[in-house]
């Protein structure tokens, strides 16, 4: 039985604004539509074509399992914005889409650290950290990454999200906060500070100074040893993972602060903090850069698949021509 609650004119405006009944859901199915055959392609690519599943392969590979099931969340949160949010599919669906829309997220952005991290590694200490750098510990860094995340996300898994708001006749999912989930207002206050340090505060510092490190490797002193082609690879990797930040996680981060704020003002700026999630999720359409530019034998397999196709295809097409001529030729002798 869900609960019901009456509601302030304030929020009332928030459930009925267009940039969550209708720019809200055209992002996630633009993102939906774009990232899945993306990632699709390069999970089958790491796991079927690639031998050898070194630290940046098994990253990648769970970067795109972490984006695959943020995905498979997104057509749920489109039918939810689109029925005017009102949310159809009963409590504990509500509750598990949430997580793993969360957590799917916050496992996206700390993937993506580690990718970095394991970078900064393997230029800046290749020697001293190459036991490390290895496939059986990337692993075991995915598993505690995972960890951490579901056990912040818990109270979002065992608490019921949805409220029934009298004034509307709809059922909203995560929209409106049941007390029940914070008691008290500062232990709000104090989860989704944790949440905002955790995945996005931490490890935006983290990537600056992994790559800050790099790029003075590469390029502020007279280093020899690492080829050309490489640096520009690790430079390009660089420019994706900071236009990601930038594009997605930036504008998520100031809202999620100024939202914070204002909240403790007794205002709301929640319809943008809502837009600022929608834009967060293109970080789905930006980690395919990453993996081509992070792993050199995933830019082997995937221009070798690609060169395949196009072969396959010429010849069918040459097949093609072949018989329209020799059907053209014995039409010609059959009016001889």
């Amino acid at each position: 039985m869900n609960v019901s609650v009456l509601v302030s004119d304030s929020v009332l405006q928030m459930l009925d604004s267009p940039v969550l009944t209708l720019g809200l859901p055209l992002v996630y199915l633009l993102v939906f539509v774009f990232s899945t055959p993306c990632n699709l392609v390069a999970l089958w690519l790491f796991c079927c074509h690639t031998k050898h599943k070194n630290a940046t392969a098994v990253f990648a590979i769970n970067l795109s399992l972490t984006d695959l099931l943020y995905s498979a969340s997104l057509p749920f949160q489109v039918a939810y914005h689109l029925r005017g949010n009102d949310w159809p599919f009963g409590r504990a669906m509500c509750s598990a889409v949430t997580t793993a829309f969360y957590a799917n997220t916050h496992c996206s952005i700390l993937t993506t650290c580690a990718i970095s991290l394991e970078r900064y590694c393997g230029i800046v200490h290749p020697l001293r950290t190459k036991h490390w750098r290895t496939g059986g510990r990337a692993a075991v860094a995915c598993l505690l990454i995972w960890a951490v995340v579901l056990a912040v996300h818990l109270p979002l898994l065992h608490n019921n999200l949805v409220l029934h708001v009298q004034q509307l006749n709809i059922s909203t999912c995560f929209d409106v906060l049941p007390k029940a989930l914070f008691p008290r207002e500062s232990l709000g206050y104090l989860y989704f500070g944790t949440v905002l340090l955790l995945f996005t505060i931490a490890p935006l510092f983290v990537l600056i100074g992994c790559y800050a490190a790099i790029i003075r490797k590469l390029y502020g002193s007279r280093d020899t040893d690492t080829p050309q082609q490489a640096k520009r690879q690790t430079i390009r990797l660089l420019l994706v993972v900071v236009l990601c930040f930038v594009i997605c996680y930036l504008p998520h981060i100031t809202m999620l602060m100024l939202h914070m704020a204002y909240t403790a003002q007794g205002k709301s700026l929640y319809v943008y903090y809502k837009l600022s999630l929608g834009i967060n999720s293109l970080n789905c359409c930006f980690d395919p850069f990453i993996y081509y530019f992070a792993s050199r034998e995933f830019r082997q397999k995937l221009s070798a698949k690609i060169s395949c196709a196009a072969s396959d295809q010429e010849n069918t097409s040459d097949e093609g021509n072949a018989s329209k001529g020799g059907l053209s030729q014995n039409a010609s002798l059959l009016k001889e």
